[in-house]
């Protein structure tokens, strides 16, 4: 009788009124998110992999190729060099930030105080996420581009900012065309976000472009956030930082990363540098919001840096996958074929068709994921393009290559 009775007094418990109700007490900030989109991709994917479909991963852009032996036997050697290594510094050691310092003038030719100018980060997501804790107060406006990388939203609203969005428009070059944002916003604005070289659209970013950025910020008093994780992939053109502008260091933040440059995504660090003046209200979020980053990771990012070699190997494998993707998707029926940048191809579907529909159709007949352009989109849906990420390993991009000789998507708009 009393093993009975704990039961129905456990039932009652689990599925009674004295369950706590999560969804009612949850944060207004985590209620106002949209479904991240890689998330929304993954469950398409898994609805598909049960039916026994095997597929060809474009979709989340995580490169699948090995973390090259210079950072991995670095990385070995510190752990042991750093065994009673204890707390990091918040900024990264001197070492590590010397290094940013020496890649920094070797790859843009621009100057950097390593002790005032530069602070490690854990991987630019988190950095991108908290920057906007330095600067922006509920009611302020963060200038975003669209389509974008979530976290320039999901960090303004966690500030209670509201985030405006610039849609890059293919007939603007994908670049935002700062004349369409009204004056009353531009009053209001904290924080301008630019990407270039640009996710999902591949696009690169002209001197022009970034000076008006710097003209725009100088007149209404707000801090440009250049987002340049991509700036190590690139094919014909080599990519420009903000800082390689006139006036760019002044009012500018660059964030930059290790993940794509020499494949260490899982390794989280990065950095983010400016003048002293700007960097100094990030670095004091982060002194509240980490620990640093570990210092047997600094050291291998510290190889990493130092070393090009891999870095050219790596573009050279992702120009040999992009020619083939290219082709390939061209005789599947899609239009425009945008890669001037990043390993991502952005590409135009058919007239008649849109980016959700056609994702699904891959996935469908040949068991290719990719990313539609809807899901990476806040307020300009982006509907005509669909995301492709050039991280399958080269054997697999040849069996997509095959698999897509047998259908076209055209099909979808008959």
């Amino acid at each position: 009788m009393a093993d009975k009775t704990l039961t129905v007094t456990f039932l009652t418990f689990v599925m009674g009124k004295d369950i706590m109700n999560v969804e009612q007490i949850k944060s207004d900030f985590l209620k106002s998110l949209q479904p991240y989109a890689f998330a929304e991709v993954d469950r398409i994917k898994r609805e598909v992999s049960k039916r026994g479909i095997d597929i060809i991963d474009f979709g989340v852009g995580d490169p699948t190729d090995e973390t090259p032996d210079v950072v991995r036997n670095a990385c070995k050697e510190a752990i042991d060099y750093r065994k009673s290594s204890g707390y990091p510094e918040y900024e990264g050691t001197c070492e590590f930030r010397n290094a940013v310092a020496r890649w920094f003038k070797r790859r843009f030719n621009v100057m950097l105080d390593a002790d005032s100018e530069i602070t490690a980060c854990i991987g630019s997501k988190q950095a991108i996420f908290t920057f906007h804790f330095a600067f922006v107060n509920k009611g302020d406006y963060v200038i975003i581009p669209d389509p974008g990388y979530p976290p320039y939203t999901t960090g303004t609203l966690s500030r209670y900012g509201k985030p405006y969005y610039v849609p890059l428009r293919e007939e603007n070059n994908f670049l935002m065309d700062l004349d369409t944002i009204p004056e009353n916003i531009l009053k209001k604005t904290k924080i301008l976000w630019t990407n270039y070289p640009n996710n999902p659209t591949t696009a690169l970013a002209t001197k022009e472009f970034f000076k008006s950025c710097i003209d725009l910020a100088n007149d209404f008093n707000f801090v440009i956030a250049s987002d340049e994780a991509y700036s190590e992939i690139y094919y014909d053109r080599k990519p420009i930082s903000i800082f390689n502008v006139r006036g760019g260091k002044e009012c500018a933040v660059v964030f930059n990363s290790l993940s794509k440059r020499s494949n260490m995504t899982c390794y989280r660090i990065g950095f983010v540098i400016s003048n002293r003046d700007l960097l100094k209200p990030f670095k004091e979020v982060q002194t509240n919001v980490h620990s640093g980053v570990a210092t047997f990771i600094q050291d291998s990012a510290i190889s990493a840096l130092s070393d090009e070699e891999h870095v050219k190997i790596m573009r050279e494998r992702y120009k040999t996958k992009r020619e083939i993707m290219l082709n390939a998707l061209k005789n599947a029926g899609f239009g425009k074929l945008y890669s001037y940048a990043t390993f991502y191809i952005w590409a135009k579907v058919p007239e008649g068709a849109n980016s959700i529909d056609v994702t699904k159709f891959l996935l469908n007949k040949c068991g290719i994921n990719a990313t539609p352009g809807r899901f990476m989109s806040y307020a300009y849906t982006c509907n005509e393009f669909v995301r492709f990420a050039l991280v399958p390993p080269i054997e697999r991009i040849l069996e997509a290559e095959k698999r897509l000789k047998k259908i076209n998507i055209k099909q979808l708009c008959q």
